[in-house]
């Protein structure tokens, strides 16, 4: 993560109104849907703020999930039929800070916190559904290989 920003869990005093990614679904579901699916343990999401502020300029969320090793390389099923890992749901950054190579660097600070998560739980892949072809060559040029499950990488 870059020095500009914070990063941390999303909280009731993170201002949301003004976040826009382009993205009508993503700008709506962090304004009406994150806060909730993280206090109910659905999700959990993690924003970016400027040093000292608490206006949102990125964020990604998180959940458990499961996927059947037959959509995996053989290598990373080692020998089980469900294989527990992380979902990365939603990854996104305000339109007043994209196209400057933060967006590797939102994604790397994602993988820093499911890396923590899986030394507590365990956990062996992450993986996206991404919402778009852009999305997917995004996740593709950072190494996320697909998976035989659809869309997802």
């Amino acid at each position: 993560m870059t020095a500009r920003f914070a990063s941390g869990r999303l909280s009731p005093g993170h201002g949301l109104a003004d976040f826009d990614c382009s993205v009508g679904s993503l700008n709506d579901w962090l304004r009406t849907m994150a806060l909730r699916a993280d206090l109910q343990d659905i999700t959990r999401t993690y924003v970016w703020t400027a040093l000292g502020e608490t206006q949102v300029v990125g964020y990604y969320s998180i959940s458990p999930t499961q996927v059947a090793a037959a959509d995996l390389p053989r290598k990373v099923g080692g020998g089980h039929s469900l294989i527990p890992g992380f979902l990365l749901g939603r990854l996104a950054l305000d339109v007043s800070i994209q196209h400057l190579g933060l967006g590797r660097q939102l994604l790397v600070d994602a993988l820093e916190t499911l890396a923590g998560a899986a030394l507590l739980s365990g956990g062996r892949v992450v993986v996206v559904d991404p919402i778009d072809a852009s999305a997917s060559k995004f996740y593709q040029r950072h190494h996320f290989l697909p998976t035989g499950a659809g869309t997802r990488l």
